[in-house]
Order: C-alpha cells, then sequence, then structure tokens
C-alpha cells in the first residue's frame, strides 16, 4: 500500500509540473501575468509586449526654445532696438506641414540665449498617422516691427514606428545652433 501511494503521489506531481507554463520575459514596461504571459501597457502588445502599435493621434501641447545664437549667420545681432546694452531678438516659433501652419505662437517673448523659452498651447496640435512620416518643419523667428526675420530651424519626423512613445522629443542636430524641445502625448 505505501508504495502504491508514493507512485500515487510522484504521477501527482509531474502532472503539475506538465501543466506548469515558463514565464517569458515582457518589454517595454509588460508585467508577467498569471498565464506566464504579459499584460502590456498602452501602445503595445503582443506576446512579449515586443510590437508597437501606431497611435491614432500625437499631439504637441508645449513648445520649448532651448537654444538659439543671438546673431544671425552674418555675425549681425538680430534685433537693432537696445534695452539698456542688450540688443535681444523677440523669438517666437512656427510649426508647419508642407504649406499649412499647424502654430504660429506670435506670442513672441524677449529672449536672451541662456534661457528657455515655453509656450504650451492652449489647443494643441493634433498629427494623424497619415501625418506622422510627412516632414515637419519648426521654425524660430525674431519679432520685428514690419518684417519678421527667419532666424533658422529644422525638418523633422515626429514618430518612429519603433521609438516608443517619449513624452518630449528634441529637435536638434550637432551642427546647428538651434535646439526645440515638443512636449508630447499619445491617443490610441
Amino acid at each position: 500500500l505505501l508504495v502504491v501511494l508514493m507512485l500515487n503521489i510522484n504521477c501527482s506531481s509531474d502532472s503539475n509540473d506538465k501543466a506548469a507554463c515558463t514565464p517569458i520575459p515582457c518589454l517595454n514596461g509588460g508585467t508577467s501575468n498569471s498565464n506566464c504571459g504579459c499584460d502590456c501597457p498602452q501602445g503595445f502588445s503582443g506576446p512579449n509586449c515586443g510590437t508597437q502599435i501606431t497611435p491614432i493621434l500625437i499631439k504637441i501641447t508645449q513648445v520649448k526654445v532651448l537654444d538659439f545664437p543671438m546673431t544671425d549667420t552674418n555675425g549681425n545681432q538680430w534685433d537693432q532696438l537696445a534695452v539698456g546694452n542688450l540688443v535681444r531678438p523677440d523669438i517666437y516659433p512656427i510649426l508647419s506641414l508642407g504649406s499649412t501652419i499647424l502654430f504660429n505662437l506670435t506670442a513672441y517673448q524677449d529672449a536672451v540665449n541662456t534661457s528657455t523659452y515655453t509656450w504650451t498651447l492652449s489647443q494643441p496640435v493634433s498629427l494623424t498617422p497619415s501625418q506622422f512620416t510627412s516632414q515637419l518643419t519648426l521654425k524660430l523667428y525674431d519679432e520685428d516691427t514690419g518684417i519678421d526675420m527667419e532666424m533658422g530651424g529644422y525638418n523633422f519626423n515626429i514618430y518612429n514606428s519603433t521609438g516608443g512613445f517619449p513624452t518630449s522629443k528634441i529637435i536638434s542636430t550637432t551642427s546647428s545652433p538651434y535646439k526645440f524641445e515638443l512636449t508630447l502625448s499619445y491617443v490610441w
């Protein structure tokens, strides 16, 4: 009887081991679940959360100017009107998609390049998937009475299908002194 009981216990534990599963590593912030699979965060799917889902909207909610030159390419100061000993540009950014202006933040800020200048959009700019792969243009302007001057800027893409979902995107290159930051949110 003792031998039969031991065989029965060993068989029971073997069958339980076969029913157990091996957990898989979860990617992109996914968490293991009781089924040895992954519960994926918003924006990711697949058995291990390794597949990025294309959002239905990317919203730009804030624009920051992080750096710009105080003179143009000829070494001239942007403004000719001095404030004390400083000649400072009155800066504002414009974002466009082709010939369509997405925002024109003409509420300029009197600027020196040692600070960050921030514009929070009262109405976020919403981009659709067909616009994700199109080049956007972000430029900085100097407001002057009568003629506003384009200072500089960049062409860029807002979305990378393997780059995850950053809440901010830095727009810059090593070969140019302009640097911007966009604050982003996503809708799936």
